[in-house]
């Protein structure tokens, strides 16, 4: 199974931090709205975003 590219983002500085904005196509398709939280999980060098419950 190959990886499928939904949408992409720019990354911009906030301060000491970076910011991104999350597309609409890819919080459809993780059901993510405001307040909700999310988590970042490392698997080897890749990195997966997921929506806590």
């Amino acid at each position: 199974m190959g990886k499928t590219l939904i949408d992409v983002s720019h990354v911009s500085k906030r301060g000491s931090s970076l910011r991104m904005t999350l597309p609409r196509k890819v919080a459809e398709r993780l059901q993510i709205g405001p307040r909700d939280i999310l988590g970042f999980y490392l698997d080897g060098e890749f990195v997966s975003l997921e929506k806590m419950k």
